[in-house]
C-alpha cells in the first residue's frame, strides 16, 4: 500500500529521503521548512509548511514522517511526532550530544515508532558483511579497522556543522555515530574505548580528526575520522578474521576474501543506493535501527567527548 509521507526539512537530506520514498512508490504529502520557497522546491504536489506544528494543526493525514533537519532539531521534532503517533524515521544523530534523550526514550518505551537513518548500515557490502560474520565464514574477528574520511572543501558543509552550540561536536558526532555505529552492530558491545581529537582545518573549533580505539571481546579494534584539505588515501573498513577478511571502500565497493575464494561487489551511488534501502527497512520495521539501539553511541561519544575535555 502507498504511504503518504511528511518529510522535515527539504535540503539536501530532505531530498535524498524523499528520493527514496517515490522510489518506493510512496508519495510525499507534506513538506515542512522554514523557507516556503525550499519545501515546495521538494515536492511541487506537496503540501508546504512553514513549521512542523502547522503541518500537524492541518487536515491532511500521513502515514509516516522523515526528519531531515539540523541536527540539534531532531530531537523536540522527534518527541513531536511521537507523541502525534505518527510512526518517523530520523537522520542520525536522533540526538546531539549534551541533549537529554529522557523524554525520548520514555516515548519508546510506550510504544512510539522511531527507526534512526543509519544509512551506512545499508550499503550493500555492509549487509553482505554482516551475513558473512554470522554465518562464520571470517572465523574469528580479531582486527577492526575502519578509516572514514572526507575531503571537505570549503563551503561543503553548512556552517553549522562546526557550530559546537548546535552541532554537539565534529566529525566525531557527524561521521563517528556512523562508524561506531556499525562497529557495535557487527561487533557487540565495545570495551575500552578511548579517543583523540583535534581540528585540522582553520576557524573549526569542532574537532575534524578523531581516532577511537577499542576491544570488543578478542576483537582489537580503531576508528579513524577525519574532515581534510586534500583526497584522503587508504580509507575505508577492513575486517581481520582468522579464516577471511573483508574491505568496504568508500565508494561502496566490497571484497570477502577467505579459503573457499573471493566474493565482491562494485561501487555504488552512496547517495540513493543506500536510502532507497533505509526506506524499505523502514517500511518493513527492520530491527536494530530503534532509539535504544542507538542511545548507547551516543552515550559513548559524549562520554568521549567529556574525557578529550577533562584531559
Amino acid at each position: 500500500m502507498s504511504r503518504r509521507v511528511l518529510v522535515v526539512g527539504a535540503g539536501v537530506m530532505g531530498h535524498r529521503h524523499a528520493a527514496a520514498v517515490r522510489a518506493a512508490g510512496d508519495r510525499v504529502a507534506v513538506v515542512v521548512d522554514a523557507d516556503l520557497t525550499r519545501a515546495r522546491a521538494l515536492d511541487e504536489n506537496a503540501l508546504a509548511f512553514g513549521s512542523l506544528a502547522g503541518a500537524l494543526a492541518s487536515p491532511e493525514t500521513v502515514d509516516a514522517a522523515i526528519i531531515a533537519t539540523p541536527s540539534f532539531q531532531h530531537l523536540d521534532q522527534l518527541v513531536t511526532l511521537a507523541a502525534a503517533g505518527i510512526p518517523t524515521l530520523v537522520e542520525k544523530p536522533h540526538r546531539i550530544p549534551g541533549q537529554d534523550p529522557a523524554e525520548l526514550l520514555a516515548a519508546a518505551s510506550g510504544g512510539a515508532d522511531v527507526f534512526v537513518g543509519m544509512s551506512t548500515r545499508h550499503w550493500p557490502g555492509y549487509v553482505e558483511l554482516t551475513r558473512a560474520v554470522g554465518a562464520g565464514e571470517l572465523g574469528e574477528i580479531v582486527g577492526y579497522t575502519d578509516r572514514m574520511a572526507f575531503a571537505l572543501p570549503e563551503g561543503a558543509l553548512p556552517a553549522w556543522y562546526f557550530d559546537r552550540s548546535v552541532s554537539g561536536g565534529g566529525v566525531l558526532v557527524t561521521n563517528g555515530v556512523h562508524a561506531l555505529d556499525r562497529a557495535r552492530a557487527l561487533l557487540g558491545p565495545l570495551d575500552e574505548v578511548t579517543a583523540t581529537m583535534r581540528p585540522v582545518l582553520p576557524g573549526h573549533d569542532t574537532e575534524d580528526h578523531a581516532v577511537v580505539r577499542f576491544r570488543a571481546g578478542t576483537t582489537t579494534g580503531s576508528i579513524e575520522l577525519l574532515w581534510a584539505p586534500y583526497e584522503p588515501v587508504g580509507t575505508g573498513l577492513v575486517v581481520t578474521g582468522t579464516r577471511g577478511a573483508a574491505h568496504i571502500a568508500m565508494d561502496g565497493s566490497w571484497c570477502i576474501s577467505n579459503g573457499d575464494g573471493t566474493r565482491t561487489g562494485d561501487a555504488i551511488d552512496i547517495d540513493t543506493v543506500p536510502f532507497a534501502a533505509q526506506w524499505q527497512a523502514f517500511r518493513s520495521r527492520a530491527v536494530g535501527f530503534g532509539v535504544d539501539d542507538l542511545e548507547p553511541t551516543l552515550t559513548l561519544i559524549e562520554s568521549l567527548y567529556r574525557e578529550a575535555s577533562d584531559g
